[in-house]
């Protein structure tokens, strides 16, 4: 996986990344798909989207890929993928291991015992829409690319292996945290642990172990530098158990909320930036390092400090970035108005769990992330959907209960699930979808009242979408709709008014920071020029539209 630092330095890792041979097998169930009747008869880019590129733009179907993997040892193999969308199955030498839906979130796949020589890994991709992926719909705001769009990496692991490393801050101003390592063993053994902190040895000892279990160990380090967006400080962990390591980067702090607002290491902070999705149109959801640094560039140079990761998990390079830089986060699951019989599905649930999961499971380490999120702009007014709400947001707590939680609902005046919600997060679209430019202060401070009229105004309240659509270097004299002027109207006006009142606003995330092709779906491309969600202040390539000036005026000069 594309990491900022060395993940592993015991473990044999391979890189998988590179040209892959390539089929594009259509409409057919994967079910009845032969391998030895597949015809490879191209190559593809992975990391990749394959219907971001020339020969297959568009298109739906399975897909093959297929690498010849040298094994140099003998012994338990794992493939660890970062993202594959949207459905998939790997096979190892002909034979299927795992078998992953959801295309934002790492899994892996492992080989009990391989042979030295050379391996054939194929990968049966699906980016169609339909119940082997079931938490991607059709109707959602955005176009589903498909492929191995993230990284990919063969391990070979030993006998004792560890699992997960997870970091913890239990006093930020001590320099007090907790490192807890989840291992594996083929069978019951005694090995040496030793943790280092930024090259300093904590403890080294020696220990019984299972064939699974959890080693937790807190240290003090005092002086240790905290992690805030004015300085983010990283340290590094390093765990070695038996022939096996695993490290990790994270930050010291603390995030909590206070007085209706999020706090840092018991500072009031408010949160300004924009939705960001992960798609360019020559590369689909593969994000390339350098596109990667470019968005973050602009971020800052724009006066940001916060991004909300719309709609689904962002890749963990992305996420390395906003650790460096002091860019806070908001994670959250995969979704867009999912429509409430599919909130009361049994199955559906559980698959949104264990996107939940993975999705934690990836990213908990990040020091940058601030919030957690779930189920943007779904049927939170409905007493129905509640049970749900209920459940996915109890999980998040349950993982994680060192950050906030929220939600994005787009209903807030008939919201049912507010109380659930540390963080009350409402999209609105006055002076687009309803109103003129005179409607975006009015309506601002309705929502505001309405909270504190129902009894949730102590909670920081986030703006987390508005904005207009701006055709790139559209004109008119009137500076009516769909002109780069009208968008930058709006958002001065919604800045403006935000900026004057901190007290009374947590957070604002513009939607949002760069155009996106939208889905296929008909509804919505009638009400998309150019097939682009055209609401970013940068253009689907990056380029500033006016509003970027407008905003990068109104943030860098707040202080």
């Amino acid at each position: 996986m594309a990491r900022r630092f060395t993940v592993h330095e015991r473990r044999a890792v391979r890189d998988l990344a590179g040209v892959w041979e390539f089929a594009f097998l259509g409409d057919v169930d994967p079910d009845s798909i032969d391998l030895g009747d597949i015809d490879f008869d191209a190559i593809m880019a992975v990391p990749g989207c394959f219907d971001a590129t020339p020969d297959h733009a568009g298109r739906r179907g399975l897909a093959a890929y297929r690498l010849r993997v040298p094994v140099t040892r003998p012994g338990r193999q794992r493939l660890a993928f970062d993202g594959v969308h949207h459905w998939c199955r790997v096979h190892w030498d002909g034979a299927p291991i795992r078998e992953h839906a959801g295309g934002f979130t790492a899994f892996h796949a492992d080989v009990p015992h391989a042979e030295a020589g050379t391996a054939v890994l194929v990968v049966l991709v699906d980016n169609r829409i339909g119940p082997r992926s079931p938490l991607h719909m059709e109707h959602f705001d955005w176009y589903h690319f498909g492929g191995i769009a993230r990284g990919a990496e063969l391990h070979s692991l030993p006998s004792t292996w560890i699992e997960g490393l997870r970091v913890t801050t239990d006093d930020v101003h001590e320099g007090r945290f907790t490192v807890r390592v989840d291992y594996r063993s083929d069978e019951p053994a005694t090995a040496p642990l030793e943790i280092e902190y930024d090259g300093r040895v904590l403890t080294a000892e020696t220990l019984r172990l299972d064939t699974s279990g959890r080693i937790e160990r807190t240290f003090t380090v005092p002086g240790a530098r905290p992690w805030s967006p004015a300085d983010p400080a990283l340290h590094t962990v390093a765990v070695r158990l038996g022939e096996d390591d695993m490290r990790e980067r994270f930050g010291l702090r603390e995030i909590g909320t206070a007085n209706g607002r999020v706090t840092v290491n018991g500072e009031p902070l408010t949160l300004l930036g924009f939705n960001r999705h992960e798609s360019h149109p020559q590369f689909g959801h593969t994000q390339p390092l350098p596109l990667l640094l470019n968005d973050l560039q602009q971020i800052r140079d724009l006066g940001c400090n916060f991004v909300r990761g719309s709609h689904y998990p962002q890749d963990p390079m992305f996420l390395d970035l906003c650790d460096e830089y002091g860019v806070c986060v908001w994670s959250e699951t995969i979704g867009w108005q999912y429509p409430v019989a599919l909130l009361q599905d049994p199955d559906f649930l559980a698959a949104q769990r264990d996107h939940l999961d993975e999705m934690v499971a990836a990213a908990a380490n990040h020091p940058s992330i601030v919030l957690w999120g779930i189920l943007n702009e779904c049927p939170s007014y409905d007493p129905a959907a509640r049970p749900a709400y209920e459940s996915l947001l109890g999980r998040l707590k349950e993982l994680d209960p060192s950050r906030p939680v929220t939600y994005a609902t787009l209903n807030v005046y008939d919201d049912v699930c507010l109380d659930l919600a540390d963080v009350v997060s409402v999209n609105t679209y006055p002076g687009w979808y309803f109103g003129g430019l005179d409607e975006v202060p009015r309506e601002l401070d309705r929502i505001a009242d309405h909270l504190e009229r129902t009894g949730h105004g102590a909670k920081p309240l986030i703006i987390s979408e508005i904005g207009a659509g701006a055709v790139p270097g559209w004109t008119d004299p009137h500076n009516g709709m769909w002109t780069e002027q009208y968008q930058s109207d709006l958002l001065e006006a919604t800045a403006r008014h935000l900026l004057a009142a901190p007290d009374r606003y947590a957070g604002l995330a513009i939607w949002l920071l760069a155009d996106f092709r939208t889905t296929a779906h008909k509804d919505m491309l009638l009400k998309r020029p150019r097939s682009i969600n055209d609401k970013g202040i940068l253009d689907e390539y990056r380029r500033p539209k006016q509003a970027y000036r407008t905003i990068r005026a109104l943030f860098r000069d707040r202080s």
